[in-house]
């Protein structure tokens, strides 16, 4: 009895010590791992807030076309790299004809999809609190340009048997269940006779997809939320009681967002039957893409996660969480503004090394100060639990 629970103990400190953002992890004992487990990425990015100084700074004006992609150059490998990966659209993307804008009415260059596509992002996330902005039509609009550039999506639909059909992911035979809500549309209301064209926020709702993922064969969960109090760097007691709910009730990951501003994480050790099984919950991860360049605003969390299967037992976990904070850039080039997201500690090397010559002494020195503040926001609440 002593054996095993010194056993289950070395495998929690195991999980507690992973990648922190300011350290390179040490690398691992050089064990050999059974040949029969599959191992994937999943890469989580935060909010895409496109306000309309980022949209018009990557318009090519001899071709008319918005070039996305070259905001995203530098986390590129970050994005294409995982097996899949995941970010949350928070604008919609209605069509020319509604006229561009920005905050409070989003409304972005369908280019978007396509360009997000090519550079390997696999699916938006589009239930939101601007994802009624253009109203049910634009909705609509933003789900045909999503398909149209080939990405998944998750939390709007167009009809109720969209709705009825719960997302299952197969990755290298890894099943990825997927669910998406928001805790509002910015008081639009959703229409009466059209109540499932967005998840809303209910438990019940909730806890019946959980359901309706496992029995697709949903072999992990992630539950990814549009939640809690903008600009507030730590989340609310219902937030974290809503999270417990949901890992209690099968859920195995969630990931958060709409603060706009980086929130703590939480990583959680269950241990069931002498079995082992970790559960992980990013409140926010701050803004991705946006123009809010003030303290907190102007960054975000990349998350990798790393699930492992074994298809001899079935048995699928989460076997491990990286932290990589990224840092949006502004800055000018021929007096015209320019943006890019960079990997911070990537940056910070690239600048005392001279390989980035757009970077300033000020652009260094921020870098610098969203690292540790973003480290200090990384007190992980870590917990074992005993079921």
């Amino acid at each position: 009895m002593c054996h095993t629970l010194v056993t289950l103990l070395l495998a929690f400190f195991v999980f507690l010590s992973g990648a922190y953002p300011n350290q390179t992890p040490a690398s691992p004992p050089q064990t050999a791992p059974l040949s029969n487990d599959v191992t994937i990425t999943v890469a989580a990015m935060g909010d895409f807030l496109m306000h309309m100084p980022v949209v018009y700074s990557v318009r090519n004006p001899d071709t008319g076309r918005f070039e996305f992609r070259e905001l995203f150059t530098p986390v590129q490998h970050l994005i294409a790299g995982a097996d899949y990966s995941i970010a949350n659209l928070e604008t919609t993307l209605a069509g020319v004809e509604r006229g561009y804008s920005g905050y409070p009415r989003f409304n972005c260059p369908a280019d978007l999809a396509g360009e997000m596509r090519a550079i390997g992002l696999d699916m938006f996330l589009t239930a939101n609190n601007h994802c009624l902005d253009q109203g049910v039509a634009g909705l609509v609009a933003t789900i045909d340009h999503l398909e149209a550039a080939g990405l998944d999506h998750v939390g709007t639909y167009r009809t109720p048997e969209e709705k009825d059909r719960p997302f299952v992911k197969d990755i290298q035979g890894i099943r990825i269940g997927i669910m998406n809500y928001t805790e509002s549309t910015n008081g639009l209301p959703v229409p009466g006779d059209r109540p499932y064209v967005v998840n809303l926020f209910g438990r019940e709702a909730m806890l019946n997809e959980i359901t309706a993922l496992r029995e697709a064969g949903a072999d992990i969960i992630i539950a990814c939320l549009h939640f809690g109090v903008e600009y507030s760097r730590y989340p609310t007691a219902e937030q974290r009681r809503l999270v417990r709910l949901l890992f209690s009730s099968g859920v195995d990951i969630v990931l958060g967002n709409h603060a706009h501003v980086v929130q703590p994480t939480e990583r959680i050790t269950v241990i069931k039957h002498g079995i082992v099984k970790k559960k992980f919950a990013a409140y926010s991860l701050g803004n991705f893409i946006s123009n809010q360049q003030w303290r907190y605003s102007d960054s975000g969390l990349l998350v990798n996660l790393t699930i492992k299967k074994n298809p001899d037992t079935g048995v699928t976990v989460l076997d491990g969480v990286e932290l990589i904070p990224v840092w949006v850039h502004r800055y000018a080039v021929g007096g015209w503004v320019r943006y890019r997201v960079l990997p911070v500690h990537e940056a910070v090397n690239r600048y005392r090394n001279g390989a980035d010559r757009l970077l300033n002494a000020g652009d260094y020195q921020r870098l610098k100060r969203v690292a540790a503040e973003l480290d200090s926001s990384f007190l992980t609440l870590n917990t074992i639990h005993f079921e």
